[in-house]
């Protein structure tokens, strides 16, 4: 490594938001924030469906209405095609809708931990179950929650599951400039497998 510092410090980083979000072997990135994060986890899906699925020529990923806004500039940039789903009264992700939502085109489900609009949780255990049955990537957008929620966890608090330890969830991202209290920009993606990294 040309910055044998820099590397310690991201292992260190990466290796502190792993224990925090459910699985201690999980390898990752820090990126300049959270719109980085949430183009990596979709250039990510783009590079593995090539690999995996080399049949779908039209890759689309399921985006609640709640999904951050950078996911739509992932869309643009990565040529993955954006289907956004309905929310329930509750402001969560409708998880029947997400399942009709499932073509043999869809490479990439996505849920928020919260959405930032609206600060709730979605029903990321269902979700991830749906992109686990259909053998595709699942992202949680952790970004505002991930240094917040598992604290919240640890004070008694009910906090949905949502993190890497939910079957069928293959990456999560979280903003260290956020409630890790780091400086702008900064952020962590995490990944299941280092293969999936690698994409």
């Amino acid at each position: 490594a040309a910055f044998p510092s820099l590397q310690k410090f991201e292992t260190e980083i990466i290796a502190m938001a792993a224990s925090l979000l459910g699985d201690d072997n999980a390898v990752g990135t820090v990126t300049s924030g959270g719109t980085e994060s949430l183009l990596m986890a979709v250039k990510t899906a783009r590079d593995w469906a090539r690999k995996n699925r080399p049949e779908i020529k039209h890759p689309e990923m399921i985006l609640p209405l709640s999904g951050h806004p950078a996911f739509e500039k992932a869309a643009e940039y990565f040529g993955v095609k954006a289907v956004r789903t309905s929310l329930r009264p509750d402001s969560r992700a409708d998880v029947d809708t997400v399942r009709k939502a499932v073509t043999a085109n869809t490479i990439l489900i996505v849920g928020s931990a919260p959405a930032y609009p609206h600060g709730v949780v979605d029903p990321i255990h269902e979700l991830a179950a749906i992109a686990k049955e259909h053998k595709i990537l699942f992202h949680t957008d952790a970004c505002v929650g991930g240094f917040m929620l598992p604290f919240v966890q640890k004070l008694g608090y009910s906090v949905p599951d949502f993190d890497l330890s939910v079957p069928g969830v293959t990456s999560i991202s979280a903003d260290l400039h956020k409630y890790a209290y780091a400086a702008k920009g900064a952020s962590v993606i995490l990944y299941k497998t280092p293969e999936l990294r690698r994409h």
